[in-house]
């Protein structure tokens, strides 16, 4: 809705650092990948005026900083016609910023915030498998089909999207005076996702 979009952003600098790792089996019966990343990140806003300034001038970790990140690709050909494989993804939760105090100050309300980006979200891990059928194997044969069975996020893991707040029943009755809050996580998908899947060629 700002006419002078230039009025709203703050000049900023970064930098960022890392390491990529990859071993890969790509023969036999069982093939497969590893990959590891380790990064991180920073910037900092140390503008002219005060309001430009993030976190006094000094370097935070972005909203891309993950430090670790580990793939897992596995393949494994039980037969000529029957194929298993699955895989297994793990990453550091991103950085966010959190309230930390809500006070009144003129009879308005102030809510503080910790500095940018000084918590993080939890990591992130699942696990994912499929076997798959092939219909028919010969060569003179146009059509070619496989059915596919897979279990998307096999052991249900309630991986946060977002953070918030909530007032807790259980704590308002120890101080009557204040309002007590809790935390809570924000999950898309928590639970194991089962699929059936057809796929041809001709």
């Amino acid at each position: 809705m700002n006419p002078h979009l230039e009025t709203d952003y703050i000049p900023a600098q970064g930098y960022s650092y890392g390491l990529e790792l990859m071993a890969k089996k790509s023969t036999g019966s069982l093939n497969g990948w590893i990959s590891y990343t380790f990064s991180r990140t920073f910037q900092k806003a140390n503008g002219q005026f005060r309001e430009e300034k993030i976190n006094d001038g000094a370097y935070y970790p972005s909203i891309y900083d993950k430090p670790h990140d580990l793939s897992v690709v596995t393949n494994y050909n039980i037969s000529r016609r029957w194929r298993f494989s699955g895989n297994f993804v793990f990453s550091s939760g991103r950085p966010i910023t959190l309230p930390e105090q809500k006070y009144l100050y003129q009879g308005n309300q102030v809510v503080y915030y910790s500095d940018r980006n000084s918590y993080r979200m939890p990591p992130y891990h699942r696990m994912d498998v499929a076997i798959t059928l092939d219909e028919n194997l010969r060569r003179k044969r146009t059509w070619k089909g496989s059915w596919t069975f897979s279990v998307y996020n096999l052991y249900g893991r309630k991986n946060p999207y977002s953070v918030f707040y909530r007032k807790d029943a259980s704590l308002q009755s120890m101080d009557k005076n204040k309002t007590q809050y809790s935390i809570y996580k924000l999950s898309i998908i928590g639970v194991p996702v089962p699929s059936l899947t057809y796929n041809f060629k001709f």
